[in-house]
């Protein structure tokens, strides 16, 4: 595992092996007639010109010098097609692909018109979407080509054109590949060979994952995915062909790692003074965790010589990587890196944080037969291993010795009751850290990672590593990382519009700062001072004061439904191939892990805006501060964020609706979320238990749901680009609306079988409580109808938990209906009773209404309590 400049190579030119596709599709052998020339040298006599295109793209656009074989090895990935049985890059092609052979693509008429279709709209789990007749995929939904930017997010959402001409075409790929090209030249000047690979495989990444790999088979896997994970496949099957005598059980390893404890940590801040606002510390110890996968995964590739192209995941505290089968590799995992890990957690976090890993032998054959089956073991043995956390160290006799002396002279940090620190000292200095890291990052532009320290504000990840903000361009150091011949140091952007660097590291940065010198009443510090700056990160009790009416926060937690069961059971057998392929389950990993990374960023200062514009909102500074959510953390498949309480029940659901688009409304993928409200100043780590219990809430009673203010709703009813809306299909799903989501299954006292009762969804308690919220303004209704309607909920429709049978039974008692008209009658103005009661009497609809109006009545009351601050 020495440092291995030939396995950067390898990896380099499986990334490279095919993006000779995207030429061939913008139709360059017009523009460069020398590409022709390339045919007899790297084409087979039935065509694949494709090869031609990317010997072109090697000898025109990468530069000279990287390796010491110049790029003859690259040139061997070019030629793959013409290599004999038994190339690494040949075999790791079809590895990838889950195919032995393909015909050319562009035999078929009309290929470069082939759009990419959304793997979304092929997942089944328990709504089957296939033809029923036929048993294939009736697919519509499909990507424009487009780059992955910030500036284009509306173009990564899939949808169902009337063309696929619209999306697709030689002129569409010309333009792509101009971009490319453009910003590929931009990195020539870049002499090391590992900084090189970063910065290509990040604009292969930006320009190839919206076309398809391959147009001429159901075309569902991008471009990038195919390339990434046939760069890895080559890389680890160049070790194994070293020594395959040592091979046993396999020629690679699926390892997976996960961090235990994140959300405990995170939240284990107590409210003191002396060290600045909870908000700061929060995210700087979130962001703190993430890096910690980051720098476990990064540390490990490069420990053993490998690229990121063989970290297939890595986010929300775990990570998968494609790894050779050789003993050293194998001695390295299982003597060194856990052990390792785990000794330094609990050195670092005293048993807070814990690392468990498994791994699994996987045979070539297995990525075509058995790869989804072999995941599902690794998660199997990453679910046994969690039981078992430090289980090589409590056997160790050194551990529970005392760790510390003289502890008469010693306390314990004020913030996380954790560490100890010497006597006289409030805080550890982790959690000075934690206050630090919250101040600079929404400041910084640039992040390194790094095996050795580089700067005095470098944070030390023991010895896997350490990470560098910088907060301005610093050319000087760039260029002499990129002119240096050092393997363990990367560079990245952190703002996509300013970053002069091409490698952009996807990290939230939805935060709330000024943008002007203000005085602020919240921001009051221990000295009495109210001014805050430019950059400065708002408290929660800002976030709080602009709400509209009661001034609180809202905690909005969600996470993706049935994500194991999507990846182990969602992509089943179709006709003669498996779309369980290693390829295309790491391009639905990157495209779940892009909706959190990338897309939730834009929907925030979409909401935010909105926000602005409200003619409601008097809140006088909106204008001088950057956003209103703080994005706690939001990465792999799940998110927590913390705004003004109305502005976080409004972001909720607008995620929600960009999901369902972004996943092609395929009603077998889904969201749940909690909301909790609360005061700024409630204990944070309370307040997410209870952010906790209520998404666990919207999952036990069934997921797709929401749970706010107690009661529990489904999102919406099927919208009608839904699959099951489509005529062909339709009629096997009649019932899918009534019995999902426009009915709850519940427990009627004194009946033995369960009854299904009208429900809400939220769609239909968001707009009664906004029709009642707009006659309430209008003077058309009183509060005290609103204080009605919820009297009514709870004097009428009863719940209790019966022991003997152990369940929530409910008591409907209908006198809420005599009682409810008397209201209305006595109380409303007359356009707001014909309304009301058309909603609720003459339509049959009261009890579904009633029954949940604790929501809709405390949104309203809450909404209007207080006038908004900051006037």
């Amino acid at each position: 595992m020495d440092d291995n400049i030939k396995i950067y190579e390898i990896a380099l030119g499986g990334l490279l092996h095919d993006i000779g596709k995207l030429m061939q599709r913008a139709g360059l052998e017009k523009d460069y007639p020398e590409i022709k020339n390339n045919y007899g040298l790297f084409c087979p006599p039935n065509g694949y010109f494709h090869a031609a295109h990317t010997a072109y793209f090697i000898d025109h656009f990468i530069p000279d010098g990287l390796f010491p074989d110049n790029k003859a090895e690259l040139y061997n990935a070019a030629r793959h097609h013409i290599s004999v049985q038994g190339d690494i890059y040949k075999d790791a092609d079809c590895l990838s692909s889950c195919m032995d052979r393909y015909e050319d693509e562009a035999s078929s008429e009309g290929y470069k018109d082939v759009c990419l279709h959304s793997i979304f709209d092929c997942i089944e789990l328990q709504f089957l979407i296939k033809e029923k007749e036929n048993d294939k995929f009736h697919s519509r939904w499909v990507y424009k080509l487009a780059s992955e930017s910030k500036r284009g997010l509306s173009a990564l959402y899939p949808s169902v054109p009337k063309d696929n001409k619209e999306y697709a075409g030689e002129e569409a790929y010309k333009k792509l590949w101009r971009l490319f090209s453009k910003e590929v030249e931009q990195i020539k000047y870049i002499k090391n060979p590992y900084c090189y690979f970063n910065g290509l495989y990040w604009l292969i990444k930006k320009y190839t994952s919206y076309i398809p790999s391959a147009t001429n088979v159901f075309s569902d896997i991008p471009l990038f995915d195919h390339l990434k994970t046939t760069a890895a496949i080559a890389s680890a099957l160049y070790i194994v062909k070293q020594s395959p005598e040592n091979v046993k059980d396999g020629e690679f390893i699926l390892y997976g790692g996960d961090i235990s404890g994140i959300q405990n940590y995170i939240f284990k801040i107590s409210r003191v003074q002396g060290i600045g606002h909870i908000a700061k510390r929060l995210r700087g110890r979130s962001f703190y965790i993430m890096m910690l996968s980051e720098l476990l995964a990064r540390y490990m590739v490069n420990r053993i010589g490998f690229t990121q192209a063989n970290i297939n995941f890595c986010g929300g505290g775990n990570f998968e990587i494609l790894l050779p089968n050789t003993p050293e590799v194998e001695k390295f995992l299982n003597k060194e890196f856990e052990p390792n890990v785990n000794e330094w957690l609990l050195k670092q976090f005293h048993g807070e944080l814990s690392f468990v890993s498994a791994y699994v032998k996987i045979k070539k054959r297995d990525f075509c037969d058995s790869y989804a089956e072999k995941r599902d073991e690794l998660a199997d043995k990453l679910e046994i291993a969690k039981r078992r956390k430090f289980y090589s160290k409590i056997t160790d006799r050194d551990v529970w010795q005392e760790q510390t002396r003289n502890d008469y002279q010693k306390d314990i940090c004020h913030s996380c009751n954790l560490n100890v620190v010497k006597k006289g000292k409030q805080f550890c200095e982790l959690c000075l850290q934690d206050e630090k890291l919250g101040r600079i990052l929404p400041k910084s532009h640039y992040i390194v990672f790094s095996q050795n320290e580089i700067s005095n504000d470098s944070i030390e990840f023991g010895h896997f590593g350490y990470v560098t903000l910088f907060q301005k361009d610093n050319a000087r150091f760039f260029d002499s990382i990129f002119n240096s011949n050092q393997k363990s140091i990367f560079v990245y952007g952190l703002k996509e519009e300013h970053s002069v660097i091409k490698t952009i590291y996807r990290l939230s940065q939805t935060i709330p700062m000024t943008l002007e010198e203000m005085e602020l009443e919240t921001e009051e510090d221990e000295e009495g001072n109210k001014i805050v700056h430019p950059g400065q990160v708002l408290s929660f009790s800002t976030l709080a004061h602009m709400s509209l009416g009661d001034k609180k926060i809202g905690i909005l937690k969600m996470d993706v439904d049935n994500l194991g069961l999507i990846f182990s059971l969602g992509l089943g057998d179709v006709g003669s191939g498996k779309l369980r392929s290693i390829s295309r389950l790491a391009g639905l990993s990157r495209q779940i892990s892009s909706f959190f990374s990338l897309h939730l960023e834009g929907i925030c200062e979409r909401v935010f805006k909105e926000w602005k514009a409200d003619p409601e909102n008097t809140w006088k500074y909106r204008e001088k501060i950057s956003n209103i959510f703080y994005v706690l953390f939001a990465g792999g498949d799940d998110l927590v964020i913390i705004g003004p309480w109305e502005q976080i029940i409004k972001l909720s659901f607008e995620i929600q609706k960009a999901f369902r688009r972004f996943t092609c409304h395929n009603p077998n993928i889904t969201l749940s979320a909690g909301i909790y409200i609360c005061r700024p100043k409630y204990p944070i780590n309370h307040a997410i238990n209870k952010v906790e219990k209520a998404l666990e809430q919207s999952k036990k009673k069934g997921k797709n749901r929401i749970t706010v203010m107690g009661e529990t709703f489904v999102w919406d009813i099927e919208a009608e680009e839904s699959k099951i809306n489509q005529p062909h299909l339709k009629k096997y799903y009649k019932d899918f609306v009534n019995n999902e989501c426009e009915t709850e299954e519940i427990s009627l006292k004194d009946a033995n079988e369960k009854t299904k009762i009208p429900a809400l969804t939220f769609s239909e308690a968001m707009v009664f409580a906004d029709g009642l919220d707009r006659f309430l303004k209008d003077k058309k209704l009183s509060h005290n109808f609103i204080r009605r309607i919820i009297e009514a909920k709870k004097r009428y429709f009863l719940k209790d938990y019966n022991s003997k049978k152990d369940r929530i039974e409910e008591s409907h008692n209908l006198m809420f209906l005599p009682f409810l008209v008397y209201n209305i009658e006595r109380n409303l103005k007359p356009e707001a009773k014909k309304h009301i009661k058309s909603k609720l009497i003459t339509s049959g609809n009261a009890t579904k209404y009633i029954r949940q109006a604790l929501f809709t009545g405390k949104y309203v009351l809450m909404k209007n309590r207080y006038k908004q601050e900051g006037k």
